[in-house]
């Protein structure tokens, strides 16, 4: 399919996750063949969007959800993980019916397990398990060294640690799972323009990421000689502990009894109880870039120990006193 024009939504900041998978993926839409028409509807049954901001404006694709379910429109962006491409990723597998053989191409939609970063240049990496990376290692992302069997954190921080995320404030996309459940994913595909912030996106929808306090965590654990401990679950355990609520002071007492600088460390660490119950897989996956990713975070904010007055001494002889 042959796309024109510039997109009309460019101008719209909070499509920017769209914007940039569009863009991204211009090359296996070309490759394709569907046909798009006038929608008959106010908005993308997916993403929900206007059909004037979408990135392809009024251009919509035919989609029907199941053998029973009603047609439905979508804009061009929600419909690229529903396109199977035999040139940008290739054959999944065959399928056999008597004696025909029907090839079956690979689909972003269907990466279940995979993730992918989209740059603010617009350039897609995808994180495949071995053997789909091994499906797919000869269709065009492939061939150009797009595809990665690391896991999606680790393939993120490589890529911001390589500078290929710069600049981090004009936004990029960091899915976490393609799965199988498309509208989930497309929904609310929402970019990162702050590490303070890093968006997940996923079949199941999206969530958030203090990665810069993660990233400060590893610099304390560093500086205190603990930096072996970052991915022990042992060593974490009363901070996961008491994140889910379950407080024990004696464990807690001997962790603070280890660390050099207990409130250093505790001060770096996520506010959110749900992000701390990360630390360990996390962190791991931070302190091999740790020293590339420090120049992306700002310094801690100095820890604030409030002052207690003492109480006013008084002249008076006290009851008791012999002075």
């Amino acid at each position: 399919m042959k796309e024109t024009g510039a997109p009309q939504s460019e101008v719209n900041p909070r499509y920017r996750g769209y914007q940039l998978l569009y863009r991204a993926t211009r090359n296996l839409r070309q490759s394709a063949f569907f046909t798009t028409l006038t929608p008959k509807t106010p908005s993308c049954a997916c993403c929900e969007r206007p059909w004037a901001e979408v990135e392809a404006p009024f251009e919509a694709v035919e989609y029907r959800y199941g053998k029973n379910g009603g047609t439905e429109y979508v804009c061009l962006t929600c419909y690229t993980p529903r396109i199977a491409s035999e040139q940008m990723l290739g054959l999944e597998r065959m399928n056999v019916t008597g004696n025909t053989r029907t090839p079956v191409y690979g689909k972003l939609g269907m990466l279940v397990g995979s993730g992918g970063i989209i740059t603010p240049a617009a350039e897609l990496h995808l994180t495949l398990p071995p053997k789909l990376f091994e499906k797919y290692r000869q269709g065009q992302w492939g061939q150009e060294g797009r595809l990665s069997t690391e896991k999606p954190l680790a393939r993120l921080l490589a890529l911001l640690a390589q500078g290929e995320l710069d600049p981090v404030s004009e936004g990029f996309v960091y899915i976490e799972n393609w799965g199988r459940k498309v509208d989930g994913l497309m929904r609310h595909l929402t970019p990162t323009t702050s590490l303070r912030e890093l968006w997940c996106n996923s079949e199941s929808g999206v969530s958030v990421l203090d990665l810069h306090a993660m990233v400060l965590t590893a610099q304390q654990l560093k500086t205190q000689g603990l930096a072996a401990q970052a991915d022990r679950i042992m060593f974490w355990k009363p901070i996961l502990d008491a994140a889910e609520g379950k407080r024990d002071d004696k464990a807690f007492g001997q962790w603070l009894e280890k660390v050099p600088d207990p409130a250093a460390l505790l001060h770096a660490l996520p506010t959110d109880p749900h992000e701390r119950l990360k630390l360990p897989a996390v962190l791991g996956t931070v302190m091999p870039h740790l020293d590339a990713l420090l120049p992306y975070c700002e310094p801690p904010a100095p820890l604030q120990i409030p002052m207690v007055e003492a109480p006013p001494v008084s002249r008076d002889p006290q009851q008791g006193s012999l002075f």
